[in-house]
């Protein structure tokens, strides 16, 4: 019963002292390579356009400082509008293990500076079966390719079968590249996980900030709308300057002109004045 006793309390030390296998700072989450599903990531943010151009930023940096093997910047966008609404992308590829960690932190910096989630995507495809068949394709394709490579030894084989396991080789060689790609493709999904981050003009969900959203609206229509007619009347101006000036020329001098060369032509010929008023009163 003693020795029983001191092998218990041994086997207890030993098991106590063993080390864990994951590291106590990695994010309590499960790598897409052992749950065998690859992840994508996608944020809705919403925010005054002042301020999207710095979390943007401060996004980007944060994946730049977790470095190149562990998160690159595939995209990035920033456009305003004609009413000055700002809307950006920043999308990013991180590694597996620290994406819901990444992603999480990224909406806690957003909303630290004013930011309102407004929608998030999180789409998990099966990998895992996929490329069970894939390397059930690649096993079938190794197995063929080996039953030609032994019949090519042979050296009783035609010239015309020869021929022909040659073409069969190289369709074989296609396949085994394309399963070959796939399953790096495969891999990839697994490792590293697409994130994205929509930022967009707003203030928030709530009434007192949807209010404020349609006062913005409503200034950025009207602003529209004068911008519009300045545009007609820089388009339409001058023409109808030269118009009023023609106008204003042909009523202080020509019209006189005119009717007074008009007048001496009818005495000449000895037929009467015919007015303007006249005809009018004739009528």
């Amino acid at each position: 019963m003693k020795w029983v006793v001191s092998g218990v309390i041994a086997l207890s030390l030993a098991g106590c002292s063993k080390a864990p296998e994951t590291s106590a700072g990695e994010p309590d989450i499960a790598g897409n390579s052992v749950a065998g599903v690859a992840f994508d990531y996608s944020y809705d943010l919403t925010l005054p356009s002042s301020r999207i151009s710095d979390l943007q930023e401060e996004h980007a940096r944060a994946c730049e400082r977790l470095g190149a093997t562990r998160c690159r910047i595939t995209g990035l966008r920033y456009t305003v509008g004609q009413q000055g609404d700002v809307s950006a992308n920043l999308s990013v590829k991180i590694a597996a293990p620290l994406a819901r960690a990444f992603g999480r932190a990224g909406v806690k910096q957003a909303e630290s500076v004013g930011a309102t989630l407004t929608g998030a995507d999180i789409s998990g495809t099966d990998v895992a079966t996929a490329a069970a068949a894939t390397a059930t394709e690649r096993t079938d394709v190794s197995a063929e390719r080996a039953r030609i490579d032994r019949e090519l030894a042979r050296v009783d084989l035609s010239p015309r079968e020869r021929a022909e396991l040659r073409q069969q080789q190289a369709v074989v060689q296609g396949q085994a590249n394309a399963a070959a790609a796939t399953a790096s493709e495969q891999r990839e999904s697994l490792a590293n996980t697409p994130m994205s981050f929509d930022y967009t003009t707003g203030r928030g969900t709530g009434l007192v900030d949807r209010l404020q959203d349609a006062g913005d609206t409503a200034l950025g229509s009207i602003g529209l709308t004068v911008t519009a007619l300045l545009w007609v009347l820089a388009a339409l101006g001058p023409p109808l300057v030269v118009l009023l000036l023609g106008v204003l020329v042909w009523q202080r001098w020509i019209q006189r002109w005119w009717t007074d060369l008009m007048a001496r032509i009818d005495r000449r010929t000895g037929r009467p004045l015919v007015t303007a008023r006249d005809t009018t009163s004739a009528s």
